[in-house]
């Protein structure tokens, strides 16, 4: 009864038929492990553009204005920082970032922009990508 079940008789002769699913699978395989790949890419490109941000920011909000540097009150240099923070932003970064400074008496916000060329996404139609990221920073006396 065993070899009845197994013989070739009830069961029709199939060979290929796994090659073109076997091919697909591997297909979809490769496809996440580069979706996978790009994203990881990706997010060390926002990483690397939010250390610079950051940077540039924290860098910034130590030139203060020297008459009111050693008084209660911290009061930013605005053209000082503004200066410290492009010059952090572009000494930091890979050279092709944007670096905007927003700067007042009390607080300074820089904003980094990277644009990302993915290799993987081409076939979509995703041929670059903008990446920014914005570090603030406030001094305080202490």
């Amino acid at each position: 009864m065993n070899d009845r079940l197994w013989s070739s008789e009830l069961w029709p002769r199939e060979q290929g038929s796994m090659l073109p699913m076997t091919a697909g699978l591997i297909f979809v395989a490769f496809a996440i492990v580069a979706l996978v790949l790009e994203l990881s890419l990706l997010g060390a490109s926002y990483r690397d553009v939010a250390t610079v941000a950051d940077l540039a920011a924290e860098a910034a909000a130590g030139s203060l204005l020297p008459s009111v540097a050693y008084g209660d009150e911290v009061t930013l240099d605005v053209v000082g920082a503004q200066m410290e923070a492009e010059r952090v932003g572009t000494m930091w970064g890979s050279g092709d970032e944007t670096v905007t400074v927003e700067v007042d008496t009390e607080r300074i916000c820089v904003t980094v922009a990277d644009t990302y060329r993915p290799q993987t996404l081409v076939f979509i139609g995703v041929t670059e990508m903008t990446v920014s990221a914005t570090g603030c920073a406030e001094p305080r006396a202490g």
